[in-house]
């Protein structure tokens, strides 16, 4: 006789619930954490995100040669366009030309000599000649001092107001310009008086005068030289922006080539980001690449790969993938076009990624 079997005894929830806390609950959990490390990790290497930086032309305006900037017309970030005077630049040193002078001189003088000429119509026509050119020179010089001296005018001026200097110093400066723009506006009349002369006589060319107007045409040309040099030059802006540093003073001296004032572009041209080794894909031009912007409200934008650096190069911290490390490491750039709906700033930091594949066999 086989007895009835007992019924089943229910279990209560709650002892369900723990054996189910005990015994599925953490092979669960770990099976969902490791799908979704997997998950991430694929992504991350299928779409790297590294940092950019936002870059804008940039421009400096420098001197073709040496001088003492006369005039500064521009301050620090001040907003500038292109063809705006930057800056005059003058002669350093009025005599800093006088070897060149002098050889045309000597050279004259060589050509008088070597001529053998006589006292006749064509020889006196030739000494007048000599001598126009000499006054010239004399001319150049002078032109020269006279700039030098309103320059001290215009820094004693300043030094008046300010308090600094006597009102004797200011009026010695006055003085000095006063006399060598008198003596300069006497000289250029002779000058003007000369030439116009030297255009009545001139005589009927013979061998001996084709041979004086040679050497007087390549004098003529070294007079241009040297006055071409002692002219003030004016330097413009190459871009439109604003000015980022201001390397040199008014009345600072300069050398060819100094930087004398460096221009930003306010429009942003393109994104420069760094691939870091070792390299988990093989970017190419043309590749999609999100642009997320740093700020209170990130916005989104799609950009492409523009340019592919040849090598890989060194490149700062604030470029690194949200780095606060000071060290530098190697990595491969690439330029990054600026979405359309981003309003960056030159020198932001923005968030890359490259939406692709990851390269084969790496």
């Amino acid at each position: 006789m086989n007895p009835d079997p007992l019924p089943v005894v229910p279990s209560p929830r709650a002892h369900r619930w723990r054996q189910f806390r005990l015994i599925v609950l953490p092979y669960l959990t770990f099976g969902l954490v490791l799908t979704a490390v997997v998950w991430l990790w694929g992504r991350n290497l299928a779409n790297p995100l590294l940092t950019g930086q936002a870059e804008a032309r940039e421009a400096d305006v420098a001197s073709p040669r040496p001088g003492r900037i006369s005039q500064l017309k521009v301050v620090l970030y001040q907003e500038v366009k292109a063809g705006d005077v930057i800056a005059v630049v003058d002669a350093a040193d009025p005599m800093i030309l006088s070897n060149t002078l002098a050889l045309a001189k000597a050279e004259m003088d060589a050509i008088r000599v070597d001529g053998s000429f006589r006292p006749t119509d064509k020889v006196r026509f030739a000494e007048l000649e000599f001598e126009w050119l000499n006054l010239r020179s004399e001319l150049t010089t002078l032109q020269a001092e006279v700039n030098f001296a309103r320059l001290e005018l215009k820094r004693a001026t300043k030094l008046l107001e300010d308090k600094i200097v006597s009102q004797e110093v200011y009026d010695l400066a006055l003085a000095t310009f006063n006399a060598k723009e008198f003596t300069f506006t006497e000289k250029q009349k002779v000058v003007n008086e000369m030439e116009e002369k030297i255009k009545e006589l001139n005589p009927v060319n013979t061998e001996a005068s084709k041979y004086v107007n040679a050497a007087l045409a390549v004098a003529e040309q070294k007079f241009r030289v040297a006055e071409a040099q002692l002219a003030p030059i004016t330097l413009v802006a190459p871009i439109s922006g604003r000015v980022r540093t201001l390397t040199k003073l008014n009345g600072a001296t300069v050398s060819t080539g100094d930087p004398i004032v460096t221009i930003s572009s306010e429009d942003v041209d393109h994104i420069v980001g760094f691939l870091s080794q070792p390299l988990r894909l093989e970017p190419k031009v043309g590749d999609q690449v999100t642009v997320r912007s740093r700020g209170l409200k990130r916005v989104v934008g799609i950009a492409n790969i523009t340019q592919i650096g040849p090598r890989v190069e060194m490149f700062d911290s604030p470029l690194r993938s949200r780095g606060t490390s000071t060290d530098q490491q190697r990595g491969l750039p690439v330029v990054v076009s600026v979405p359309s709906n981003l309003k960056l700033l030159p020198g932001e930091l923005v968030d890359l990624t490259i939406n692709k594949k990851p390269a084969s066999g790496s």
